[in-house]
C-alpha cells in the first residue's frame, strides 16, 4: 500500500502555498505548426515533422505560466526524495524546481509524480538516481538545465524501475561543455541511463538534444543475465549535432561526430551477451545525430513497430547476435542521408519493415563505404565463413571492431523510392576511431538469406540493388526477390531475383505488393496523438 510520510505531507502543503513561488524568467523555445493530420493519409510525402509531433489532441501546458519554486521548497523536495521510505508516494505540486543536484532514492517501491502531469519542472542541474527497486518517476518535465552527471538526469540503477509520461525538453545548457585538451573531444552526457533489470521507459517525449552524448543508454553488464527492459511509446524529436560547432575541430571530427544516438543498447564489450531489450512502438522524428539512430550493441533485442521520419540516420545492428528488426516504418521524405537498416554480426532477422523515400548518399558519399541504403549488409574484418571470431584479447580484432555478418535472414521487406535498396557493402575499415590506418583484409557476409522482399524504384537513377563485385557475399540465397529499378555489381543476377514490375495496391498510404514485401496490415504510422505523454508543452514566447 502506498503511503505518505510526514515530511512528504509537509512538503506538499508547503509547496501549495503561493508564498513559496517567485516568477520565473521566460525562455524562448521553438513552436510547432498547428497542422492537423488527415484521418486517412494516402501519400506519406505530404507529411511534415511538425504534423507528426504536434499532438494537437493532447491538453496544452503553458510553460510561461509555471512559476519558480523558492529555494526552501526545493530543499524540502530534495530532502523528501532522499529520505523516501519503502512504498512512499511523493506528489509534487506545480512549479519550477531548480538545481536539485544529485538526488539518490534508496528505498523500494517509491513513486515520484507530478500533481498535474507536465506541470512539475526540474530545471538547472539535476540527476535522480533510482538505486532501489520498483521506483516510478511519473509526469515530470526536465528543461532549461542539464544532467548533473554524465549518465543523465535519470539514472535507473535498481530493478523494475520506470520513467513514464515525462518530458525532456531542450535540456542542454547548464553543464560544462568544452573540448578536452588531450584530443579536443567534447564530453558525452546522456539524458537517461538504465543499469538494472526490467526497467520500463514508456510514453515520454525527448525533444531537442543538441549536445554530444547518447540520449538513452542501456548499460549492459558483461554477463548472461538479460536486461529485459521495455522502451516503448516514446517520442524522440530534433536530435542534432554540431549546434555548438563540435565539428569545427577538424582533427576531432571523427570522434566528436560519434555518440549521438537516440538509443544505444549495450556496448562492444558486453555485446555477445543477451540484453533482450524491446525498443517498440516509438516515434523518431528529425533526428540527425549520427549514422546510428538506434544502436544495438548487445544480443537478442527486438526493434519493432517504430516510426522513423525524416531522420538522417539508420537502425544499426552494430554488435551482438540474434536481434530482430521487424514491422518498422521508415520514411525519409527524400531527405539527404536517410537510411534504413545496417547489419553486422550474426543470426539476425530483418523482416516486414517498410522503407520509403530514402536518399542515402546525400550526394556526398562516394562508393559503398558509407551508403545509407535500405538494407545494408556490411563487410567485416573476420573470416566468419571459417568461424573466426572477434576476441577482446586479440590485438586488432577486439570486440569494438566490425564482426562480419553471418546467418542473416532478410525477409518480406518493402523498399519504395529509395536511392539504394539492397546493398552488399564493401566498407573500408579503419584500425580504430583514433587511427585512420585501414585494415588490409576484409570479408563479405556469409549465408545471407533474401526472401520475398520488394524494392520498387520507378526513377531510373535509383538503384534497387547495389553490390561490389570485389566483395561478393559468400553462400547467399535468393527466393522470390523483386528488384524493380537499376542494379549494379552483377553481370548476371542470381536465380531467385526478378526485375519485372510487381503488382500492388495502395492501403492507407502503403504499397501492398502481391505475393511479396511487407504485410502492411502489421504496420502503423505513429503520431504524437498516439504515443508520448498525455499532455503537450506550449513554450514561452
Amino acid at each position: 500500500m502506498k503511503k505518505f510520510t510526514p515530511i512528504a505531507l509537509a512538503l506538499a502543503t508547503a509547496m501549495s502555498l503561493s508564498s513559496f513561488y517567485v516568477q520565473a524568467d521566460s525562455a524562448v523555445k521553438p513552436t510547432l505548426l498547428a497542422i492537423p493530420l488527415s484521418d486517412s493519409i494516402t501519400d506519406f510525402s505530404t507529411l511534415s515533422s511538425e504534423q507528426l509531433v504536434a499532438g494537437l489532441n493532447r491538453p496544452a501546458i503553458d510553460l510561461e505560466s509555471i512559476q519558480l519554486a523558492t529555494p526552501e521548497a526545493v530543499a524540502q523536495l530534495k530532502l523528501a526524495m532522499s529520505n523516501a521510505q519503502d512504498g512512499e508516494t511523493i506528489t509534487i505540486p506545480t512549479g519550477r524546481f531548480a538545481d536539485l543536484g544529485i538526488v539518490t532514492i534508496n528505498a523500494d517501491n517509491v513513486t515520484i509524480k507530478a500533481e498535474q502531469a507536465g506541470e512539475t519542472l526540474f530545471t538547472g542541474l539535476i540527476q535522480i538516481v533510482a538505486k532501489g527497486d520498483g521506483i516510478t518517476l511519473d509526469s515530470l518535465v526536465f528543461t532549461d538545465g542539464g544532467p548533473a552527471e554524465r549518465f543523465g538526469a535519470v539514472r535507473l540503477q535498481g530493478n523494475k524501475n520506470s520513467l513514464k509520461n515525462s518530458t525532456f525538453y531542450y535540456f542542454n545548457e547548464d553543464y560544462a561543455y568544452q573540448p578536452d585538451q588531450r584530443r579536443s573531444e567534447y564530453p558525452k552526457y546522456l539524458w537517461v541511463s538504465l543499469w538494472g533489470k526490467d526497467a520500463q521507459v514508456t510514453n515520454n517525449r525527448f525533444e531537442g538534444k543538441h549536445k554530444r552524448g547518447t540520449l538513452i543508454g542501456v548499460q549492459k553488464n558483461i554477463d548472461d543475465k538479460a536486461d529485459n527492459h521495455i522502451i516503448s511509446d516514446n517520442i524522440f524529436y530534433s536530435q542534432k549535432k554540431n549546434q555548438y560547432n563540435e565539428l569545427d575541430i577538424k582533427k576531432a571530427i571523427r570522434y566528436n561526430g560519434n555518440s549521438w544516438e537516440a538509443i544505444r543498447i549495450g556496448d562492444s564489450k558486453s555485446s555477445q551477451w543477451p540484453s533482450r531489450t524491446q525498443f517498440i512502438n516509438n516515434l523518431l522524428v528529425d533526428s540527425d545525430g549520427e549514422r546510428e539512430l538506434i544502436s544495438i550493441k548487445s544480443s537478442e533485442n527486438r526493434i519493432a513497430g517504430n516510426t522513423i521520419f525524416e531522420s538522417a540516420s539508420m537502425i544499426s545492428l552494430r554488435h551482438g547476435k540474434g536481434n530482430v528488426v521487424e514491422d518498422n516504418v521508415v520514411i525519409g521524405n527524400l531527405k539527404d542521408d536517410t537510411g534504413g537498416i545496417r547489419v553486422y554480426d550474426e543470426n539476425h532477422i530483418v523482416r516486414n519493415n517498410y522503407l520509403t523515400g530514402l536518399r542515402g548518399s546525400g550526394g556526398k558519399i562516394a562508393g559503398n563505404a558509407d551508403v545509407r541504403g535500405g538494407v545494408v549488409i556490411n563487410t567485416g574484418i573476420i573470416d566468419v565463413a571459417n568461424n573466426e571470431k572477434l576476441d577482446q584479447s586479440v590485438k586488432g580484432k577486439e570486440l569494438n571492431k566490425q564482426w562480419t555478418p553471418k546467418n542473416i535472414n532478410v525477409t518480406n521487406n518493402t523498399l519504395v523510392d529509395v536511392e539504394f535498396g539492397m546493398v552488399h557493402g564493401n566498407q573500408s575499415h579503419r584500425v580504430s576511431l583514433f587511427d585512420n590506418s585501414t585494415v588490409e583484409t576484409i570479408y563479405s557476409g556469409d549465408k545471407v538469406t533474401f526472401a520475398d522482399n520488394v524494392v520498387f524504384n520507378e526513377e531510373s537513377s535509383l538503384q534497387a540493388l547495389r553490390a561490389d563485385p570485389a566483395a561478393e557475399l559468400t553462400n547467399p540465397t535468393y527466393s522470390n526477390e523483386h528488384y524493380f529499378g537499376s542494379t549494379e555489381g552483377f553481370e548476371v543476377l542470381p536465380e531467385g531475383i526478378s526485375t519485372e514490375k510487381p503488382s500492388y495496391k495502395m492501403v492507407n498510404g502503403f504499397y501492398q505488393f502481391e505475393g511479396a514485401g511487407a504485410d502492411v496490415s502489421k504496420l502503423k504510422l505513429l503520431t504524437a496523438d498516439q504515443v508520448g505523454p498525455n499532455y503537450r508543452l506550449v513554450p514561452a514566447k
